[in-house]
């Protein structure tokens, strides 16, 4: 770790997030880990600096940040919440005592809420869990279909205006039909046909006002449902 000085964190600050991780890795021997796993505690080790010195501290500061980093991940194994932060508190305070209130507690709330929150993760990381195989499931997003062009649209005041005439016409007809019905034909008593050489009784006669006063009737409801049907059409308008 000596050769990482002040000039070379710095230069590292400015890689990418790839890049970083590998020229920062050259300057630690990684002995406690040798599979896949290692990639990880390297990625961690990164973040955490990186998070340092974006926080304004010291270059010296953000070496000894990396270094509390790289010592604790390979102790998460098995390790609860109060051994944590109890962990991280004995790490601070050996490492990093000079820090000043407000990057003590940016960094140990950083360092608590992120191991806390994926000490699950961190701890299969290092059980070995990377080797396990996970299943993906293909997600098959159907999008909304391409609208039109806007020039093969219409204007939404000649839209409106169209929509208003088909309406006034639709109303005008409807009430040229009416007009039709109230004019319509009726059965009357002149219009049945009485037979000229039949005498007609009292019971004959009543007979033929009763067949006139059902077809009239009949005529009637008709014209009325017709009549409702179009009020309820233009209603509806």
């Amino acid at each position: 770790m000596e050769s990482l000085t002040e000039s070379e964190i710095s230069q590292i600050a400015r890689h990418q997030r790839d890049a970083g991780v590998q020229r920062l890795s050259r300057h630690f021997s990684w002995l406690e880990l040798s599979d896949e796993r290692r990639l990880f505690h390297q990625e961690f080790v990164f973040d955490v600096a990186m998070f340092a010195a974006s926080r304004g501290f010291s270059w010296t500061d953000v070496i000894r940040a990396a270094v509390i980093a790289k010592g604790i991940f390979p102790r998460l194994e098995g390790l609860d919440v109060p051994n944590l932060l109890s962990l991280l508190r004995d790490e601070l305070s050996v490492y990093l005592p000079n820090l000043t209130p407000l990057h003590q507690h940016d960094f140990t709330q950083f360092l608590t809420h992120t191991l806390t929150a994926r000490r699950r993760l961190f701890q299969a990381a290092m059980s070995g869990a990377s080797n396990m195989s996970i299943a993906q499931l293909h997600l098959e997003v159907q999008v909304p279909p391409t609208p039109c062009p806007l020039a093969q649209g219409t204007d939404l005041h000649v839209w409106e205006h169209q929509q208003h005439r088909e309406a006034l016409t639709s109303m005008l007809q409807k009430e040229e039909k009416l007009r039709s019905l109230r004019k319509g034909s009726r059965v009357t008593l002149g219009e049945v046909d009485i037979p000229q050489d039949v005498q007609l009784d009292k019971e004959g006669v009543q007979e033929l006002v009763r067949a006139a006063v059902r077809a009239t009737e009949g005529q009637m409801l008709e014209t009325a449902k017709a009549k409702a049907g179009l009020k309820d059409s233009g209603n509806a308008l």
